[in-house]
């Protein structure tokens, strides 16, 4: 499983809707940073993103999250 940000649309941002609760909805998430209502840290198959962006593609964009670390 991948790590993914997963943030709400700024045109989606006046909908009650929380990005947390849309990734739970999908099965095969797990979320592993919340509190930012626009904003969530998740891990996921690459199935359950695509089912993310299917369901919820209007009001979500889904980016990998790519840390970049120093070589010791």
């Amino acid at each position: 499983m991948a790590t993914y940000v997963v943030a709400i649309r700024r045109e989606a941002r006046l909908e009650p809707v929380t990005a947390e609760e849309c990734v739970r909805q999908v099965p095969g998430v797990q979320v592993k940073e919340a509190g930012n209502p626009s904003c969530v840290v998740i891990e996921a198959s690459p199935q359950a993103v695509s089912e993310i962006e299917r369901r919820f593609g209007d009001k979500l964009i889904v980016e990998a999250d790519i840390r970049h670390k120093r070589l010791l």
